[in-house]
């Protein structure tokens, strides 16, 4: 199937950078080997603390040290890498720090508990604070989606045309989730949809595309029976009558949780801009 692209560039496209979220830096994108090497490192640190103290004077609760390693983790990384950390820090207190030493073999039982109650007690701080952590990062997120949604709409109220209006809406949804997107339009006399975008759309994508404007609904890719399709599509309201569907082509590894709600606002008021021009 032949498709036609039509992505022309307008004044429009020069004043849509602020549109764009601007993430902070998020240490979760760092890679997730990196991640896990970082918190071995700061456990290999914490035990050369441990030992400087041990060596020179008796300290009690010389474990809590390795708590350290945790939080840090479970701040910056999340609860797999605070988990790794926590593992990491009760096997060296262990071989380094109980009797008999270096062996993993525990001589005294209130070494075990000590050992165990540093697990326990690692394993519930990493849990809460990367559950506030995630929190923390979806209220952030949030906050900027309302902002790039606000300043969207202002832009599209003095958009000067169809055009720049459609430009204005794929840079809008490519910055809210730096992601490929496009906008279809069926008004050709042969059928045939008009592909506003940077993107070539295949054959099941553009089906998916179809089922959405026929039904109405939102068509979700990379799911039964548009398994192949990459882009999720979105119908967009108006009253004259003009076909039209957003689509957005999310990385699987980091599709958002509920990207609906944005994208059936941004559709409003794009359907709102159609029929201000086609009426």
């Amino acid at each position: 199937m032949s498709l036609e692209k039509n992505f022309t560039a307008s004044p429009a496209e020069a004043s849509i950078a602020d549109i764009d979220i601007e993430e902070g830096l998020d240490f979760s994108e760092v890679p997730p080997a990196v991640r896990y090497v970082i918190c071995l490192l700061m456990t290999v640190m914490a035990t050369a603390i441990a030992a400087g103290f041990d060596r020179y004077e008796a300290i009690p609760n010389l474990s809590l040290i390795y708590v350290i390693p945790v939080v840090i983790g479970s701040v910056f990384f999340g609860f797999g890498p605070a988990l790794f950390s926590a593992v990491l820090g009760a096997l060296a207190y262990n071989f380094f720090f109980t009797e008999p030493r270096f062996s993993l073999a525990v001589g005294d039982t209130a070494n075990i508990w000590a050992i165990v109650l540093l697990f326990v007690v690692a394993c519930i701080i990493s849990a809460i604070t990367a559950w506030g952590r995630h929190k923390s990062i979806d209220l952030e997120r949030t906050r900027r989606m309302q902002a790039a949604l606000k300043t969207y709409a202002g832009r599209m109220t003095t958009s000067r045309s169809l055009e720049d209006s459609t430009t204005l809406t794929l840079a809008a949804v490519t910055g809210f989730f730096q992601s490929p997107a496009v906008v279809i339009f069926r008004e050709r006399a042969d059928g045939k949809p008009k592909v506003t975008g940077a993107e070539q759309l295949s054959a099941i994508e553009i089906e998916a595309a179809r089922s959405a404007w026929d039904s109405r609904l939102a068509v979700t890719g990379g799911v039964y029976p548009y398994d192949e399709s990459r882009f999720d599509f979105w119908p967009v309201a108006n009253a004259c009558g003009q076909s039209a569907v957003i689509g957005v082509a999310f990385d699987p590894d980091r599709r958002p949780a509920n990207p609906d709600g944005m994208m059936d606002i941004v559709a409003l008021v794009f359907g709102t801009a159609i029929d201000r021009y086609r009426a």
